[in-house]
């Protein structure tokens, strides 16, 4: 699975809504992709050698092409780890809240992961936290943190994220490796700066 929920500093996972336009987020890990390259591999090596009358050199030659073919298309897919902001910071939970206020307007973002004393993600604070509690004084950031957040893994892909981002309404996704760590996040910036490098966008001018 490509996204979790985080609630109570509980993991659960993300289950697309049935009117979502993605319909059901397909899983994506390194291994699986392995599979496929070994499995294409292995029915195009058989088609091509069931060719009749074919010279050795021309099927070896056509495999060459449609492997190398496919293995550009794989290397093409981007991941979540390709392009989010890493390291990131983050505030554990009992800081107080004004810390967390200081440190978005240092460092001039909107979103601030919360962990707990084990680095695991627990919440989320943005802008707007900070500014409906800005009257509030002794609040630590678990008082004023949205509790039930939505994160990615390092393995989805850029499409996945973007999808998310759109179908949930939100501005900002935190990314976890396989250990459940906190390596990154992801913002609507990030898509857009990942668009506007990308060659088609380049080549339209």
């Amino acid at each position: 699975m490509s996204f979790l929920i985080v609630q109570n500093g509980l993991l659960v996972p993300h289950v697309s809504s049935p009117t979502s336009p993605s319909r059901g987020i397909p899983n994506v890990s390194p291994i699986s992709e392995l599979k496929k390259i070994e499995e294409f591999q292995s029915v195009l090596n058989a088609e091509v050698n069931q060719q009749e009358g074919a010279p050795k050199s021309l099927r070896a030659v056509e495999v060459y092409h449609q492997s190398s073919k496919f293995h550009e298309e794989q290397r093409k897919r981007i991941y979540a780890k390709d392009i989010m902001t890493s390291p990131v910071m983050r505030i554990l939970e009992r800081a107080p809240a004004k810390d967390a206020a200081k440190m978005l307007e240092r460092y001039v973002f909107r979103h601030l992961p919360v962990v707990n004393e084990q680095q695991f993600i627990v919440g989320m604070i943005s802008d707007r936290e900070i500014y409906f509690n800005r009257e509030e004084k002794n609040k630590t950031c678990s008082d004023i943190m949205v509790h039930k957040i939505i994160v990615g893994v390092e393995q989805a892909s850029i499409h996945e994220i973007a999808v998310m981002l759109l179908t949930e309404k939100i501005n900002a996704l935190p990314i976890i490796n396989h250990k459940l760590e906190l390596t990154g996040i992801i913002t609507l910036s990030d898509i857009l700066k990942f668009v506007i490098k990308s060659t088609p966008f380049l080549g339209n001018g």
